[in-house]
This record gives structure tokens, sequence and C-alpha cells, in this order.
């Protein structure tokens, strides 16, 4: 039945009694919501208060006729079904109603069925066109957030490129300085250069990030099949530099494929595995990715031996500009903040269990789409930072 639906509600204006109470029972006893009125007025009092799916209307009230009350509904709700019941009428009176848009005409001398299956009918159509409504009204709001993304970002890039041009002309001419006037100036002089040009290279830097973190959840590229294990490697030879400074051994299990924008998700482990050395211990570094099952998502995790965090830090962690370890380490606290974008934008969601002094380990999840699940491949590869070396998890 459709009693739980909005538009199975129906207004019935009858300004006979018997009859009014009649037609409410029929309808009631087909689960239909009902408010019955005895005149045109209270009839569209109710209108404004209300939704209705369906209004049946005698064509005979004290205060307006049927066809002017259809035309005062549909003037304030055109969605309205309004079907005119009344005695026998003429060719003419079915005419006009039906061009003033009524649903139907039914006669109170037909089987009562026929006004039901009217009823139901007018109530599902009612149902339908809310649907189609609905369903255009999504695709215009979806193509005006997409417009409204595409200008965000070329408003993004541009304000990067304006606002770090100046940065670069005031480096660049401190460079000159010390290049030319170097000589001529004394210890404290080059230091307030020097001081100069590396602040405008962290504001330099921070632009960067912060145009990264806007495009983080704005990219367009659709979705495609992406094996996870590639993204690893292309992740690692990025940070291939780091890796062999810091003698790091980088490990992963076996690796799943997934649905998903390759270059979001190199960023996304290159970021994590970043962050695995960055914030390291004195021993040497070590970082392993795993992918598991999850009922409907894959569980991938980054763990690491790293410093840790305090649990107070744990809360804003993934919020923009969060610095846990002060200036100590590099960077401006954004990347966390892009991977957490990045996830989302995938369907997933990250979270992050640590403890202080003993190692981190960073969670995410992306949706199993079916697409390659029995890509799951048997072997995992182990990189060493003093050299490659490639290894079989059997």
């Amino acid at each position: 039945m459709l009693s739980t639906d909005r538009f199975s509600h129906v207004l019935v204006a009858e300004d006979n009694v018997t009859d009014l109470k009649l037609l409410c029972d029929i309808l009631q006893s087909e689960g239909f919501q009902v408010i019955g009125c005895s005149s045109a007025r209270e009839a569209l009092k109710h209108v404004q208060q209300r939704d209705f799916g369906v209004a049946v209307v005698d064509h005979r009230l004290p205060d307006l006729s049927g066809t002017q009350l259809l035309e005062q509904i549909r003037d304030f709700d055109d969605h309205v079904r309004v079907i005119i019941y009344t005695g026998p009428a003429s060719f003419h009176s079915i005419k006009e109603a039906l061009n003033l848009g009524a649903f139907a005409y039914v006669e109170k001398l037909s089987d009562p069925s026929e006004l039901l299956r009217h009823v139901h009918r007018a109530c599902h159509e009612r149902v339908g066109r809310y649907a189609l409504d609905l369903e255009q009204a999504v695709a215009q709001r979806t193509e005006e957030l997409a417009r409204s993304n595409r200008e965000l970002e070329n408003f993004a890039s541009v304000v990067a490129h304006d606002l770090r041009s100046p940065l670069l002309t005031v480096s660049g001419y401190c460079q000159l300085l010390q290049e030319e006037c170097g000589t001529d100036f004394d210890a404290s002089a080059n230091e307030y250069l020097e001081g100069i040009i590396n602040g405008a290279n962290r504001m330099s830097r921070l632009i960067e990030d912060l145009l990264e973190y806007s495009r983080a959840g704005l990219s367009r590229t659709p979705f495609q099949r992406v094996d996870m294990q590639s993204v690893w490697i292309q992740a690692m030879a990025n940070i291939e530099a780091l890796i062999r400074r810091h003698a790091a051994r980088i490990e992963a299990g076996p690796m799943p494929t997934v649905l998903g924008d390759q270059t979001q998700l190199v960023q996304l482990l290159q970021n994590l595995l970043g962050n695995a050395i960055k914030f390291r211990r004195k021993e040497t570094p070590w970082v392993r990715l795993t992918a598991s099952l999850d009922g409907d998502c894959w569980q991938f995790a980054v763990k690491d031996n790293g410093i840790g965090i305090e649990k107070k830090g744990i809360d804003g962690i993934f919020q923009m500009f969060q610095r846990l370890h002060g200036h100590e380490y590099p960077g401006n606290g954004i990347g966390l903040a892009i991977c957490k974008k990045i996830v989302e934008r995938h369907g997933g969601r990250v979270w992050v269990d640590s403890v202080a002094g003993q190692g981190t380990t960073f969670y995410f999840t992306m949706p199993n789409h079916e697409v390659a699940k029995h890509q799951h491949r048997p072997h995992a590869r182990v990189c060493h930072g003093a050299g490659r070396e490639l290894a079989i998890d059997q």
C-alpha cells in the first residue's frame, strides 16, 4: 500500500456529508491518508498546509464549482492530480474539466472501484513525476557543482601563480644581491638576506601545497582499474632519493586492483611513505604496506617504526596545518589533509593508530567494486635504501 508515501495523502472536497464519509471510508480502507472537507475554502486551506498526491473534488460545491477549485489548486501546486467526482454531467462539463487539467472525471453513480482505480493511478503518476523532477534537479545540481569546481580549480591555479610571481622576484633579487654584493655585506646582512630567501621559498612551498590540497577534491579524472602494486612502485620511485638517503627499508604485501584515480593514489602512498621516513627514530626506518579484504572494501595499512604520535595529537592529525612536532621536521602540515581528501573522493575513510616512541600505522579503505577480485597478487616486493632488492613473500 502507499500509506507510507507522502503522495498517498488524498484530499476529498464534498459538501454532502453522507457522500463525504463514504468516500473517506473507501479510500482509507485502501491505505490512503484522507482529509475530508465540505467547502472549497477549507480544501484550499489544506492544500496550502501540506502535500497531497490526489484531490477528489465534487463538481458542485457551495462556494466554488469543481472546475474553479481545480484551477486554484493547480495555481498553488500544479503537481496535485485532481479528480472531478460528481453526478451525471454533460460532455461540455467533462471537456472543460479535462482542458483545465483534471486528471479524470468520474460519475458518482459508477462503481467505487472505478474511482479507486483512478486514485491509485494518479498517486503512482504523482510519484513518478516527483522522481523525474528530482532526477532532473540532481542532474542540474551536479552540472552546476562540476562547473563551480572547474571555476574554483582555475581560480586556485591563477591565484597560486600570481602569488608565486612576486615571491620569485623577491627571492631572485636577494640572490642577485648575495652574488654581486655579498662580499660588501657583513655577516648580519648576509644572514638577513638568507632569511628572506628561505622565507620566500617556504611561502612558495606553502602555496604549492595549498593548490595541491584544493585540487585533491576537484579532480575530474574518471576512475579506472588501478593496480595498487603499480601505484606502490611509482610512489617508491618518486621518493627514491629519500629512501636511499636514510637507507630506509620499505616492504609491501600482496596488492589488489581497485577503481580509482591513479595519479591521486600515487600521491596518497607517496605522502604516507614519505611521512613514515621523515618522522623516524635513530634506527633504520622500516615501513610496510599491506592490504586485506574487509567485507565490501579493501583495507590498506602503512605501518612504520618511527617516533609515533602522542594520543592528544591524533584527533586533529588530518586537519590543515597540523604540525605535531613543531618546526623540527620540514613541511607545512598539509600532507595528511590531502591524503584524507583523496581517500574520501574514492569513497573510503582514513584513520591512524599510534604509540609514541614505537611507531604509527595509517589505515585507509577503498570500496571493493568486484572489478578485480581475483587479481590479488601472491608476491611482494622489498626495497632497501642502499640499493634496490626485490624479494618474494610466499
